[in-house]
Order: structure tokens, then C-alpha cells, then sequence
């Protein structure tokens, strides 16, 4: 619920409520160390490979909430997210394993 005192955009309310939350984030070790430049490549590596294993598992969940909208504005919706997820995302995994001549490593089979 939005706050009644407030007199900025829901955006600029949205931001003041979650400063704290934000500021948790963005100083955590792993970012902060991204930020500054000093993230090991190892552990970047790691983060890139567990990335693109996610969008792949979010890419499905969208597809899953496709086929299960109510109406054609919703599967179109997610099924749109799905594609987005899936292929514009790991365009950018793909330039990172190309440039360090690596790739992810196969999800374990699903049972």
C-alpha cells in the first residue's frame, strides 16, 4: 500500500521504502567487490555459469505461467518474457563463455 503522506511517484515511494533493502544489496561482499573491480574472475566465472542455469529454470516458469493465463494478452505476455529470459540473456552468457573460452556446465537431469 502506497504511503498517504508521500507526494512523489509511486516510483520515488517505492525507492524511499526500499533504501535500506537496496543499501543491503549493493554492499554486499560479491558486489561491492564487482563494483570495485577486484571480484575474482573465478568467482565471476561461477556466478555467470549459475546465471545462465537460472534463466533457463525461469525461462520455463514463465512458459508454464503462459500456458496457464487466463486469457491470449497473458500467454502472450509471458510467453514473450519466456523468450526474453531465455535467448536475449544468454546472448550475453554466451559473449562471456566465448570470450573465456568457457560454457556452462550441464544442468543435472531432471526426474
Amino acid at each position: 500500500m502506497a504511503d498517504p503522506t508521500h507526494k512523489g511517484t509511486f516510483s520515488e515511494a517505492a525507492w524511499a521504502r526500499n533504501v535500506g533493502a537496496y543499501e543491503k544489496i549493493r554492499s554486499m561482499p560479491f558486489n561491492a567487490e564487482l563494483a570495485a573491480g577486484t571480484l575474482p574472475q573465478e568467482r565471476f566465472r561461477h556466478y555467470i555459469v549459475q546465471d545462465a542455469h537460472y534463466l533457463v529454470g525461469f525461462g520455463r516458469a514463465l512458459s508454464l505461467a503462459a500456458a496457464k493465463a487466463p486469457d491470449p494478452d497473458g500467454i502472450v505476455q509471458f510467453a514473450a518474457a519466456a523468450q526474453e529470459a531465455i535467448v536475449v540473456e544468454r546472448a550475453l552468457h554466451g559473449g562471456f563463455f566465448r570470450d573465456y573460452g568457457t560454457s556452462p556446465r550441464p544442468s543435472p537431469p531432471r526426474r
